[in-house]
């Protein structure tokens, strides 16, 4: 069975939602209608949410009047 139909069958209703695979055993699932996002991962027909604990550093270079500085976003 797929995310969406495990998904409807549980809230008793039809789901807007959109899947991207992260990685083999994790999605990234994101409710259309609220804009929420959630990792998850399905075991043996039971679908659970993961923490999104995870933290993506970025750099980003900004130009002032004293210079050229990076930034640190995380």
């Amino acid at each position: 069975m797929d995310l969406k139909s495990l998904l409807d069958g549980y809230l008793r209703k039809d789901t807007r939602i959109s899947e991207r695979q992260i990685s083999q055993e994790y999605k990234e699932v994101c409710d259309l209608d609220t804009g929420n996002c959630y990792t998850v991962r399905m075991r043996d027909g039971l679908i659970e949410r993961v923490d999104n604990s995870t933290k993506i550093n970025r750099t980003l270079k900004v130009e002032t009047p004293q210079g050229v500085k990076t930034l640190l976003n995380g």
